[in-house]
């Protein structure tokens, strides 16, 4: 089994993946959802400075790499006969080596400008989102503090997400289909 990892900033457009997978039957594991149900497990409202808080404290409780403890168990379980997984917003170079002891992993990098990448989460509306500039560079920073930027830099393959959407869907299909064959 490959694993192939998808990292970007928050608003890069990383969950386009999840469409793109469906055509191929892969299976994608979003490592956001697994620090919402923590968020939820602990009885808290799902907001950016709760989202944030559990992912810090996860860390302090089961290390750097805490949240792709539970993935590599949620593969185990449920998809060990695949010949790939996708792993949807890694965050740190930890999590990186933590799935390289158990399976080989290729990166895809996903880039869009801060400004860009603000005006999305504006309109997306999710409940985790914010709607203020001077909120959203905060969380870029807490999220560089987790090693998001090593992650990135040090990607196999990168995917620009500036314009059109369709273009930016068969820019990261042509990507996949790459690292997928490598």
């Amino acid at each position: 089994m490959k694993l192939i990892g998808i990292v970007g900033m928050p608003g890069s457009g990383k969950s386009a993946i999840f469409e793109i997978a469906k055509k191929y039957n892969i299976p994608v594991i979003s490592m956001g959802d697994i620090v919402r149900q923590e968020t939820l497990k602990k009885g808290l409202e799902i907001t950016p400075e709760n989202i944030g808080n559990t992912a810090i404290e996860l860390r302090k409780k089961y290390g750097e790499e805490a949240v792709a403890v539970p993935c590599v168990e949620y593969i185990e379980k449920n998809y060990k006969k695949e010949s790939i997984v996708i792993i949807e917003g890694i965050r740190s170079m930890y999590e990186v080596n933590y799935f390289k002891r158990y399976y080989p992993l290729k990166i895809i990098a996903i880039h869009s400008s801060p400004k860009t990448r603000f005006n999305r989460l504006k309109q997306r509306d999710r409940e985790d989102d914010i709607s203020e500039w001077k909120d959203f560079i905060e969380r870029d920073m807490r999220e560089l503090k987790f090693t998001i930027g090593n992650v990135i830099s040090l990607a196999d393959y990168m995917v620009i997400n500036e314009g059109d959407y369709n273009s930016y869907l068969n820019n990261l299909e042509r990507v996949l289909k790459i690292a997928m064959e490598s």
